[in-house]
């Protein structure tokens, strides 16, 4: 039985207007669907159920109520999301929160770090911070700004936080696990000293650590808070407490990697801006992204270690899904010197100028490689010779091609990958271009192991079962159909969505046939067989090209209809196992959602079809 509390929280929150800040939904029934926002997918199978605040997907299989979903979603603690929910949607604060020994723990180490942050904001404006005032005046950050990016100052005595700790009767256990102190022969000392003090902020806007930038030489010029119960460098993003709402309302971001980077660029007009915290860019940071933006600026350093560190993000991002652009600083090494050199339209320029995830790798590669050297970057294109032979460079370059080509397998879907292979290969000059994706298959093929326990020459071909080697006769119907009316996907996908795809027995053809359309490509027969040269997808390919049958609308429509029912079919007895594993709340909404299947079923006449072909 849901407690008084939680039964008040829930009588407080709009479900759908929290779960459509993440995805458009549209009412169908009782129900709420739209496209999931915890994984990628083209098809609705993200469900919400008003009457019990909770949600349910039948992609990623994950379910819950409002406040699980916030926690995976944002990737927060539960005092967390009551926080994002009483900043974002006005919630109230709750009639005494009960709390577990975990959310205690949390609750104070936020109250500690928040209390740290107001101590340096006001030491700022302390006679012993001209010097860091001057600092950042110098910088191009004025006073204006201080307060509105939350901007401190760490005293140089190396006791002043403690002291004020002290002063405020806090826990020696929250001193020891808030990462604002270093212990030294049982004393305590705080671990920023005259620095420049920045607050980083997690999605729901708290302070969960803080930062450092050293006004004297001969320490580390940048220090970060340690990681904690409530702080993971790999998760988050610095700039969030500012950037996070003007991401989403653009859903675009801008990633750079110094923290007065993020600053000026955001006080210069592009607010939308967040920066790694001395971390390569990892999957949590990309899951965040995609959870609130579309387009992705890389501004990273100019230098040699700022590139490789760009290099690494294309991999992640293009493994998102996303096409991310590059900056390139030539008037400075970074968004900051660029600034304070030739000023804000040098900004400007550089996003006007960005180069595309490939021309990055090509240019890239041919500094590592190729002998070229980052400054030719915006003229190399322009002289023929040089690019002729730096690109040749490239291709006879073993180590530069294995690493094209670990950079095509982040590419997510199949036909994806062929296109990229082709933009690279038009790139590089090569003739054919599809060689260099025939080239990438062996390779992985290779790589995977495959050729290795190939047979030797002369040795009889592995014989190839009838299950991999023959495909029902509906599914040639609609493959032919497609490749040859590839608008006929309009009507497949109304009629059976896009998780049917993955039920057809040539669900690698149907899925590239799928994502070329989706994409607005054209696919004709000899770049099928050039893809799919491998059997069993050659031996289908071979066979649907002699196929002279002609086009019959009955035959296709039969055809749809059959492979909906092997896909209703499956689905029931997925949803019937899974039903066995779920808490008794989301199972019963996954029974009634059963039961509409039946009833659809029904009402279509797909029961009265027979058995499951195939």
């Amino acid at each position: 039985m849901a407690s008084p509390w939680l039964t008040w929280l829930c009588e407080h929150i709009d479900p759908i207007e929290v779960f459509s800040a993440y995805t458009k939904l549209r009412r169908v029934g009782r129900r709420w669907v739209g496209l999931c926002p915890l994984h990628p997918e083209r098809t609705p199978s993200f469900y919400v159920f008003p009457e019990t605040n909770s949600f349910f997907c039948f992609g990623c299989h994950r379910g819950g109520d409002v406040f699980r979903f916030l926690q995976t979603a944002e990737n927060l603690d539960f005092p967390g999301v009551l926080r994002l929910l009483q900043e974002r949607w006005k919630l109230p604060p709750p009639p005494g929160e009960p709390t577990t020994d975990r959310d205690r723990q949390v609750a104070a180490l936020i109250q500690a770090l928040d209390r740290a942050h107001r101590f340096y904001r006001q030491a700022l404006y302390t006679e012993a911070a001209a010097e860091a005032r001057a600092y950042l005046e110098g910088r191009g950050v004025p006073e204006t700004a201080w307060e509105a990016y939350g901007l401190g100052y760490a005293p140089p005595d190396g006791q002043a936080l403690y002291d004020h700790f002290r002063q405020a009767d806090v826990p020696t256990w929250v001193i020891a696990q808030c990462g604002l102190f270093i212990e030294r022969d049982g004393r305590w000392f705080d671990l920023l000293r005259n620095r420049i003090v920045f607050p980083i902020h997690d999605p729901a806007g708290r302070v969960v650590a803080l930062a450092g930038r050293a006004l004297e030489e001969g320490v580390p010029k940048y220090l970060n808070s340690p990681e904690t119960p409530v702080f993971r460098k790999s998760q988050t993003l610095f700039g969030l407490g500012w950037a996070a709402p003007a991401v989403r309302q653009r859903r675009a971001v801008v990633l750079v990697e110094g923290y007065f980077d993020a600053v000026l660029m955001a006080l210069h007009g592009w607010p939308h801006t967040v920066a790694l915290m001395g971390t390569a860019l990892t999957a949590d940071h990309v899951r965040w992204i995609q959870r609130h933006a579309d387009r992705v600026w890389v501004g990273f350093d100019a230098d040699e270690s700022g590139q490789k560190a760009a290099w690494e993000a294309l991999h992640e991002l293009v493994g998102g899904g996303f096409a991310p652009s590059f900056l390139r600083w030539t008037e400075g090494k970074d968004p900051a010197e660029v600034l304070q050199r030739a000023g804000t339209p040098a900004l400007g320029r550089a996003f006007a100028e960005a180069m595309d995830g490939w021309d990055f790798a090509l240019f890239y590669l041919m500094t590592r490689h190729a002998g070229v050297s980052p400054d030719e970057w915006p003229t190399l294109r322009q002289d023929d010779a040089r690019w002729e032979r730096s690109a040749a460079a490239i291709v006879q370059n073993r180590q530069a091609l294995q690493a094209l080509f670990q950079l095509l397998t982040r590419v997510p879907h199949q036909s994806s990958r062929y296109y990229a292979a082709l933009q690279i290969a038009r790139r590089l000059g090569l003739e054919p271009p599809a060689q260099l994706y025939a080239d990438f298959l062996r390779w992985l093929r290779r790589k995977s192991g495959a050729e290795s326990q190939a047979p030797g020459p002369g040795s009889p071909p592995p014989a190839l079962t009838l299950e991999r080697t023959s495909l029902p006769s509906y599914e040639k119907w609609i493959l032919r159909a497609l490749i040859e009316r590839p608008d006929l996907f309009e009507r497949l996908m109304t009629r059976v969505g896009e998780a049917i795809l993955e039920v057809a027995r040539s669900h690698r053809l149907l899925r590239f046939l799928y994502d070329a359309w989706y994409a607005g490509r054209t696919v004709d027969w000899p770049l099928l067989l050039e893809v799919f040269s491998e059997p069993p997808e050659s031996l289908w390919v071979h066979d649907l090209l002699r196929d002279e049958t002609p086009w019959d609308e009955r035959v296709f429509t039969e055809a749809v209809e059959l492979l909906h029912i092997v896909y209703f079919r499956r689905l029931r007895n997925e949803l019937a196992r899974r039903r066995e594993r779920l808490d008794p709340d989301v199972a019963r909404q996954v029974y009634e959602l059963t039961r509409e299947l039946i009833d659809l079923e029904r009402a279509s006449g797909l029961h009265r079809l027979g058995p499951s072909p195939g």
